[in-house]
């Protein structure tokens, strides 16, 4: 009995000592002092560098290692404000797997490799915002050679990661050697991430079967002929998101290998690129191979609309000169000055882009003997959202016709118009050619339209109308980057409109009007362009083709003298297209 109760305590001893030795080997170790000591990594075990202090030689090689399975699962981690630094592959870590590190200080390499990474498996790398990995140069390698495969690395940037000195390479290296593989990373430099180098190498350096996801910056500061990317094995996915910026070539050295752009419907952006990639854009736009380009479509989706609403406009205003006519001689040449501003949802499924609308202008119409003479002035600006500005500039001239008997009857009158509008685009695109990721260009160019429609009023019942409407933009080059192909389409509308009388005294009155129109475009032509001397052509959606509109106002007028008119108009607007807006108008009318 006392045999068995001894054997029994000397195991449970034993294991005790067994499990204590364990512990020992994988407890965690906490540098809150400054060190200049080499650390060894154990397995599943943190080496955590307490914010304030460093574990600092410069002197010495791999100041924080860790080699072969024994130290799987192993944590790093660098508290705020903390730093390690060494003289070159500060962070070894050889043959293991699940390998941690956590930066939110500084990592820092004096020669090559501030982490090297060989032979490793899934291993992760997270830098936070406001933390720096640097070296001079091969900042982050994972490598494979002759002993095991180097696979799926995790790199999440939110800080910096650099490559700077005179000898300067890579930010992030993954590549194989003596045949096994360097396969399977995902890298995100997210929107606070910026990784860059200083010499002419590339910026980051992927293999094969890999990902890499920009929201942030990714430079070659050495010069943007140099390149930024390379994916130097197959079927990699390169994916370029809103808000990041790109500086330096982006090359491809093997086959599969897909670049994807993701800025938002409408950017504008043009990327070189060497080697063969297949292009999509994620938002629907326009791309256009031969490197990655696209153009937004904005200011010539947009045509017809304007055109609608121009048309829109002439008509309310003759509205009012046909009722002020009771007020004065018929010889008064009547004028109205206006300002509006209208804005328009976008629609990704349909590429509607959303743009603001301002305006203003005056609207003037001489009466004649048998027809009046119409003078249209207008200014504005079309703000896109996608760093797209039009500023226009339009005159316009026509006649209207007095009322003349219709066969149904009612009465009716005519108009026509012609008008030239000149136009000044500016654009800011995304591009890798320039030392800023940004490009800034415009273009000024004429465009031509022409209206012609005609009313039919009753007094029982609203009046109809129906109007044509013609544009014209001839062929006009956008910097070296765009070129486009003449445009030109037909608009036919059909408007039902009335007014009505809630106020009525020897010197004032107040209407309300409303009028709701039908627009499609008719004929139209493909928008034929070029990207970097590429061809291309847009359509816009049949949804974008067309447009009910609708508009209810308030007018008031006011005569203080005899052959005097004073009038306030307040209209409000929505459209099928999501389009709102309000416009606001002043007229008075004399003697001139």
């Amino acid at each position: 009995m006392c045999k068995n109760l001894k054997h029994l305590l000397n195991i449970f001893f034993l294991l005790i000592f067994i499990f204590s030795i364990k512990n020992a080997n994988s407890a965690d170790v906490n540098i809150a002092e400054d060190t200049n000591t080499q650390q060894t990594l154990q397995a599943s075990s943190t080496l955590t560098i307490k914010s304030g202090f460093a574990l600092q030689n410069v002197a010495v090689d791999r100041i924080v290692k860790g080699y072969n399975p024994e130290i799987d699962n192993a944590t790093v981690v660098v508290e705020e404000n903390a730093t390690i630094e060494g003289k070159a592959n500060t962070i070894f870590v050889r043959e293991t797997s699940g390998f941690t590190l956590t930066n939110s200080g500084s990592v820092i390499g004096n020669g090559s490799k501030a982490i090297n990474l060989r032979d490793t498996q899934n291993p992760t790398i997270t830098n936070n915002e406001g933390a720096t990995i640097s070296g001079t140069y091969n900042v982050i390698v994972q490598q494979s050679t002759a002993t095991e495969d180097a696979t799926g690395l995790t790199i999440t940037n939110h800080g910096t990661i650099k490559a700077v000195g005179s000898t300067s390479e890579r930010a992030i290296y993954i590549y194989q050697s003596d045949g096994e593989l360097a396969e399977d990373a995902t890298i995100t430099n997210s929107s606070t991430g910026n990784i860059y180098n200083t010499q002419n190498s590339p910026t980051i350096a992927i293999d094969t079967s890999s990902t890499l996801t920009n929201s942030g910056t990714i430079e070659n500061r050495y010069s943007p002929s140099s390149k930024s990317i390379q994916v130097v094995g197959n079927n990699n996915t390169v994916t370029l998101k809103d808000g990041g910026k790109v500086i330096g070539v982006i090359d491809s050295d093997g086959t599969g290998n897909k670049l994807r752009i993701q800025h938002g419907a409408g950017q504008s952006y043009y990327y070189e690129t060497e080697g063969t990639f297949d292009l999509e854009d994620l938002d629907g736009n326009v791309i256009v191979e031969g490197s990655a380009g696209s153009v937004g479509q904005g200011g010539n989706e947009i045509l017809d609309e304007q055109l609608g609403h121009k048309s829109i406009n002439l008509r309310k205003s003759i509205a009012k000169f046909k009722r002020s006519e009771q007020y004065s001689n018929q010889n008064d040449t009547w004028s109205e000055i206006f300002s509006s501003f209208e804005r328009r949802q976008g629609k990704k499924k349909t590429l509607r882009l959303e743009h603001n609308n301002l305006r203003a202008g005056a609207n003037i119409i001489q009466p004649g003997e048998s027809s009046n003479q119409i003078f249209l002035i207008e200014t504005g600006r079309q703000e896109f959202s996608k760093d797209h500005n039009i500023d226009r500039i339009s005159i316009s001239t026509g006649l209207l016709t007095d009322e003349k008997q219709s066969k149904f009857n009612s009465n009716s009158e005519t108009f026509f118009l012609l008008g030239v509008t000149y136009n000044n685009s500016t654009r800011r695109i995304l591009t890798n050619t320039t030392t800023t990721g940004l490009l800034d260009i415009d273009d000024d160019y004429l465009s031509y339209d022409a209206l012609y429609g005609t009313k039919f009023l009753n007094d029982m019942t609203p009046d109809i109308s129906y109007s044509i409407g013609y544009s014209l933009t001839p062929s006009h080059e956008e910097s070296h980057y765009y070129k486009w192909e003449k445009k030109d389409f037909i608009n036919a509308s059909v408007a039902l409109s009335d007014e009505y009388s809630i106020l009525s005294d020897d010197k004032s009155k107040l209407y309300f009007t409303w009028l709701a129109d039908y627009r499609q475009v008719v004929l139209e032509n493909t928008q034929e362009f070029k990207v970097n001397n590429v061809s291309a052509s847009y359509k816009p959606d049949d949804d974008l083709s067309r447009e009910i509109i609708l508009t209810v106002g308030l007018d008031y007028e006011f005569q203080p003298l005899e052959n005097n008119l004073f009038s306030v108009n307040l209209d409000g607007l929505y459209s099928s297209q999501e389009t709102y807006g309000a416009q606001a108008k002043l007229y008075y009318k004399s003697i001139f």
